[in-house]
């Protein structure tokens, strides 16, 4: 399955749009980048 696959299922599973859902994926990766970057103990959590 490719990514834009994926990306459409995600779209009929949570009934929105896909480029909703390419902003969930930005979002998620966002989060785990600077949560990822605090447990190193480069990032402030606040």
């Amino acid at each position: 399955m490719d990514l834009e696959t994926a990306k459409e299922i995600l779209a009929e599973v949570f009934g929105t749009r896909p480029g909703e859902v390419e902003e969930m994926l930005e979002r998620r990766l966002e989060e785990r980048s600077w949560a990822e970057s605090v447990k190193k103990g480069f990032g402030q959590p606040f």
